[in-house]
């Protein structure tokens, strides 16, 4: 859990003090604070995700003369899956950054009007410009290249053994 250790006095509490203190502080809406981050992330990233790896693989398809029933090369595949993944993260990791900013920030110093995700995304932009959104994403996108070549080469294994 995401939950910033300014919240409480002394030792970390457990998940039913979380709970209490997120009812106390938001009411039922802070169980769901920073959900529109995570709303554009998967629909926006899962489109940038299937799309660039179908895009690629018809690239690779037309330069090798396949046909859409032809299975290609393994290494295309990968690679494929490869800047698939590295597409879905670097193109949604700001609205990931803001989610994230929004869920860990301490409630008791922001004002109701100052946490929603356009509000959090304009702080984050004036203190640290761009930069700030990107925080981290090499790591992501290094994670995300080989995972994603990974499970793209799998779904055409099974889709063509089992398909």
């Amino acid at each position: 859990m995401q939950v910033p250790y300014t919240r409480f006095s002394g030792r970390p509490k457990g998940a039913l003090a979380i709970i209490t203190s997120i009812w106390r502080h938001e009411g039922i809406l802070g169980f769901w604070h920073g959900q529109m981050g995570t709303l554009i992330r998967e629909t926006g990233g899962s489109a940038s995700w299937f799309g660039s790896y179908e895009g690629v693989s018809l690239l690779f398809r037309r330069a090798d003369k396949l046909g859409p029933e032809d299975s290609l090369p393994v290494w295309q595949q990968m690679t494929a899956g490869a800047i698939a993944g590295v597409t879905y993260n670097f193109m949604f990791y700001p609205a990931d950054t803001i989610k994230s900013r929004m869920q860990t920030e301490d409630v008791s110093k922001i004002t109701p009007d100052k946490r929603t995700f356009g509000a959090v995304g304009r702080t984050l932009w004036n203190e640290q410009g761009l930069r700030g959104f990107y925080r981290g994403c090499g790591i992501t996108v290094g994670r995300a290249a080989p995972s994603s070549a990974f499970i793209f080469t799998v779904y055409e294994a099974l889709k063509r053994n089992f398909g």
